[in-house]
C-alpha cells in the first residue's frame, strides 16, 4: 500500500506494479491537487524510463533549451546551452504538475483512493497497518509513506525530525504567456531569486523567493521584483492574485533511517529538502525506481528495504546538502557578498560545472548511483 497520491506515491506505485507487486494508493486529499509547475531533471526521467513511465511523461513536458543564471539586471552570470546539455545527460523540461498527475495515473491504470487520510502505521504479526481518520484500518504486507514533507508515515514509525523554517517564503503560479524558446532562468538580487520555465501549450511557470516572516507571507511577491529585468515584470503584470500560491520553506536534518519493521519512506517524507536544487520530484523518482528493483530482487522485504536506504541515502544526502548550501549563498544580503557571489558564478570554469551537472544528471537505476 503506497500512501500519497503526488508524484512519489504514483511513481512508487507504478515501479512496485511493474516489479509484480499487488498495489493500492491512499491519499489524503479529496481530489487530486493540481499544483503548479515543475521541473524534471535527466536522472529523475531516466528513473521513469526504469519504471516505464518515461514516455508517458515526457509527453506532457516541454524539454528547455538550456539553462541559465542571471542578475536582477538580466546580465548572464552562467549559462548552458541545449546542446551542451546533451553531451552531459540531457535537458531539464517543464511541466505542470496537474499534467504530470494525469500522465502517472494513466500508466498505474487506476485512480487512487482519494479522502483517505492516514493518521497512523504499525507492524503486527508480521504485516504493516495503516490507519485511516474514519476509524478504517488497512493491512499489507508493506506501507510506503510517499506523503510528502509533513508525512504522518514518518511521524507514525518515530522517524521525524523537527522542520525547520529556512526564513524564506517562496510564491508560484503557472500563466498563459508567449515566450520565445527561453531558457529555464534563475535570477538573483540580494537575497531574493526568481525563476522563469516555459511549459507546454504557451504556458509559463515563474516562482519568487524572498526572506519573509514565518506565517506572514503576503500574497503577491514584493514589489520590487516589478523592477527586475524582462520579461518579470511582464509575468507578474499578467497574473491574478488568486493564481498565486505562496508557501513558507521548511527542511529537516537528514533522517536517521527511512523504514521501520514492514514501512518505508519515499519521496520528500524520506529526504525533506529546501526547492533551490528543483530536484525533488526527480530524487522522488529515483526513489520509487530502486525501491522496485530491492524488492524485486527477493531478498525479503525488510532485507530488501535496508539495501534500498543504502543505494539510496548518499545521492538523496548531496542533493540535500547543495540545495541548503544553495540556498544559503542565494540568501546573501551584503551588497559586497552579493557582488562577489556573481563574480563567482561569472568566472567558474566550465568544465567544473558541466562534471557537477553530469554527476547529478547520471543516475543508474540497479545501482542507485
Amino acid at each position: 500500500m503506497v500512501i500519497g497520491a503526488g508524484p512519489a506515491g504514483l511513481a512508487t506505485a507504478i515501479a512496485l506494479r511493474r516489479a509484480g507487486f499487488g498495489v493500492e494508493v491512499r491519499e489524503r486529499a479529496a481530489e487530486p491537487r493540481s499544483g503548479n509547475g515543475l521541473t524534471l531533471w535527466p536522472n529523475g526521467l531516466r528513473a521513469l524510463d526504469a519504471i516505464g513511465a518515461g514516455a508517458a511523461v515526457r509527453a506532457g513536458a516541454l524539454p528547455a533549451p538550456g539553462t541559465s543564471m542571471r542578475s536582477k539586471t538580466g546580465r548572464s552570470l552562467y549559462e548552458v546551452s541545449g546542446p551542451v546539455m546533451d553531451t552531459i545527460g540531457g535537458r531539464g523540461a517543464g511541466m505542470h504538475r496537474k499534467d504530470l498527475l494525469d500522465a502517472l495515473t494513466g500508466v498505474l491504470g487506476e485512480r487512487p483512493v482519494f479522502g483517505a487520510r492516514c493518521v497512523g502505521v504499525r507492524t503486527e504479526a508480521g504485516r504493516a497497518v495503516a490507519e485511516f481518520a474514519d476509524g478504517t484500518e488497512a493491512r499489507a504486507d508493506l506501507v510506503v509513506g510517499a506523503d510528502g514533507i509533513r508525512s504522518s508515515v514518518r511521524a507514525g514509525i518515530g522517524l521525524a525530525e523537527p522542520l525547520r523554517y529556512a526564513g524564506f517564503t517562496v510564491w508560484r503560479a503557472t500563466i498563459e504567456f508567449e515566450l520565445p524558446p527561453f531558457p529555464g532562468v534563475l535570477s538573483m538580487g540580494g537575497p531574493n531569486q526568481f525563476g522563469i520555465w516555459r511549459l507546454p501549450a504557451g504556458r509559463v511557470y515563474w516562482f519568487a523567493s524572498a526572506p519573509a516572516v514565518e506565517g506572514a507571507s503576503e500574497s503577491r511577491p514584493p514589489g520590487f521584483f516589478e523592477n527586475w529585468h524582462a520579461p518579470i515584470p511582464e509575468l507578474l503584470a499578467a497574473t491574478e492574485s488568486e493564481e498565486i500560491t505562496a508557501t513558507d520553506i521548511y527542511d529537516s536534518e537528514p533522517l536517521r533511517a527511512w523504514s521501520a519493521a514492514r514501512v518505508v519512506l519515499a519521496g520528500d517524507a524520506a529526504h525533506p529538502s529546501m526547492p533551490n536544487m528543483g530536484q525533488g520530484t526527480s530524487q522522488a523518482f529515483e526513489d520509487a525506481a530502486v525501491l522496485a528493483d530491492c524488492l524485486d530482487g527477493g531478498a525479503g522485504i525488510e532485507p530488501a528495504l535496508m539495501e534500498y536506504e543504502r543505494r539510496r541515502r548518499r545521492r538523496a544526502r548531496a542533493a540535500w546538502s547543495q540545495a541548503r548550501m544553495l540556498a544559503r549563498i542565494g540568501g546573501w544580503r551584503n551588497p559586497l557578498a552579493c557582488l562577489l557571489r556573481e563574480k563567482l558564478m561569472s568566472a567558474a570554469p566550465e568544465r567544473a560545472q558541466l562534471r557537477q551537472l553530469e554527476r547529478l544528471f547520471t543516475f543508474h537505476p540497479k545501482s542507485g548511483e
